[in-house]
């Protein structure tokens, strides 16, 4: 997915946002803005680039302007916490149903795990709202469905790589991974970021939350947010090239991977909440929409 001319206002904005949880120095604030705000007015070609690309240039940027080389590293450790105890709401409520309603609910609850951003424009979330937003987004529907079709892939797969989104977010993945773990004779991948970029889950996030209970965790070998096929590891791209079935989390991923899908094997399973609007047009739904959709 390219950018558009919406990503730019929205990438000064994350400059901004940024710029303050990395530093109180107005000077180094104003700074990081303004190099921003030079970078996108300087470069013919920025449009060319996915609005996850944006978003990585402008926190590497932030890391070498303040000093700060993690700026929303205790936002994510609060949100696991949160998630954490938020969670059991889910767990609770796919315990009274059927298998393929169970496993449905832990899809849509992955994505309401999604909503847990604090960089997309016009999307706001409130930490301290978590248990009754989860509630809330529990009772939504999918404007995309493919959860039998997921379920199908699941039963002839043998290995599953799962591309991670955010911190507190992957509490609900992990549920969501354990309920495919119990049901299928799978061996799942889990992919987190090798640095912090953003709130996007890193190993330490993993190991907050016991990840490795349900999963084996590995990094994508950057601090890229989405997906980044040039600056992958070998062993990354070695276990998407193996898998029966790559699962990709978020907005991130779903915005870069498009872009490759050639080097992935199919299916490709997008989940996400579709919380900026120019994701929203790309898969045709409403904004704020919630998707699981396979690409065979």
């Amino acid at each position: 997915m390219k950018g558009d001319l919406l990503c730019l206002p929205c990438t000064v904005r994350t400059a901004y946002d940024i710029a303050v949880k990395a530093t109180s120095d107005k000077n180094v604030q104003n700074k990081l803005v303004y190099e921003t705000i030079k970078w996108l007015a300087n470069d013919p070609n920025v449009l060319n680039d996915t609005p996850a690309a944006f978003h990585t240039y402008v926190q590497r940027l932030a890391k070498k302007i303040t000093g700060n080389p993690d700026p929303f590293r205790e936002l994510k450790k609060a949100s696991n916490e949160i998630a954490l105890r938020a969670v059991k709401v889910l767990e609770n409520k796919c315990r009274c149903l059927e298998f393929k309603e169970s496993f449905r609910l832990a899809a849509l609850g992955s994505i309401c795990g999604n909503t847990i951003d604090f960089e997309v424009e016009g999307h706001r979330f409130f930490m301290d709202e978590l248990e009754t937003s989860l509630c809330a987004c529990l009772k939504e529907n999918l404007a995309i469905d493919d959860t039998s079709n997921l379920l199908l892939t699941l039963s002839k797969s043998k290995k599953v790589v799962y591309l991670l989104d955010n911190a507190g977010e992957i509490v609900f993945d992990k549920f969501f991974i354990r309920k495919i773990r119990e049901n299928f004779p799978v061996k799942i991948i889990a992919v987190v970021k090798e640095g912090p970029i953003l709130n996007d889950a890193t190993m330490e996030d993993a190991e907050q939350v016991g990840l490795r209970e349900v999963a084996e965790v590995i990094t994508t070998g950057n601090d890229h947010i989405g997906f980044d096929l040039e600056e992958s590891s070998e062993e990354l791209l070695t276990h998407i090239r193996t898998a029966d079935i790559v699962i990709a989390k978020g907005q991130g991923n779903y915005e870069s991977i498009t872009e490759v899908e050639n080097v992935f094997p199919r299916p490709i399973v997008y989940i996400l909440r579709a919380k900026c609007s120019l994701v929203a047009d790309k898969l045709g739904v409403p904004r704020n929409a919630n998707i699981v959709k396979v690409i065979d």
